[in-house]
């Protein structure tokens, strides 16, 4: 198999892998199935998965991807810090129905009806920063080193979807939580923020900008 054809083919399993994480909640909230249920037999193997093509990357020598992988995966986590410098904030003033990583923790370790433990609180944030790291590689192996702005348009893109997610009708706030005062603004200042990192560091940190078919 031709070697651009092969590293394409890695490329495309990381992207569907990491696609998995983010859709998670929503999917849940929609009614597929329970958290403890896909983080078991989706997350886990996504993240075995992505981490066995970066292994793979590193002994074929295909320098180009395995730098995407881990750039997308450090932007995409100090993103997250910048968002939750925003978010959290914003859920403490009450312009947010909930604290989002927390949530997530309780439905993963299967203890909404017991409510949230330092445990579950952490695997909550600690899925919240997989999440980041996804979306993150998701931008540099599509995109690669583009301007920073790109990182924007990019991280607006997924604020929009998470608004008009099943996650936020589930909470009962209208549409793209229009109901709850200050929701939408804490949203998307909070993905700007995530997208500007994001969007330079990928920039800074990587050596192409070449789309993902000229690989």
């Amino acid at each position: 198999m031709d070697k651009r054809i092969y590293r394409i083919i890695l490329a495309l399993v990381v992207l569907a892998m990491a696609g998995i994480s983010p859709n998670l909640y929503p999917a849940a909230m929609a009614g597929y199935g329970g958290m403890p249920f896909f983080s078991k037999w989706l997350l886990i193997p996504s993240i075995i998965i992505i981490l066995a093509v970066f292994i793979i990357t590193k002994v074929k020598n295909y320098d180009k991807l395995s730098r995407r992988i881990w750039v997308g995966v450090i932007a995409g986590m100090i993103g997250t810090i910048g968002l939750e410098i925003i978010r959290y904030p914003g859920f403490r003033l009450g312009w947010m129905p909930g604290d989002l990583p927390k949530l997530l923790g309780v439905l993963i370790t299967n203890r909404f009806m017991v409510g949230p433990s330092t445990g579950s609180t952490i695997v909550g944030y600690l899925y919240h920063f997989w999440n980041g790291a996804a979306f993150g590689m998701i931008y540099t192996i599509v995109l690669g080193r583009k301007s920073w702005w790109w990182g924007i348009v990019y991280a607006l893109l997924i604020g929009t979807g998470f608004l008009l997610s099943p996650a936020v009708k589930a909470m009962g706030i209208g549409f793209m939580g229009s109901q709850q005062a200050g929701m939408i603004e804490v949203v998307y200042v909070a993905h700007i923020v995530f997208g500007s990192i994001l969007g330079y560091l990928a920039y800074k940190w990587l050596h192409s900008n070449s789309w993902l078919l000229k690989m």
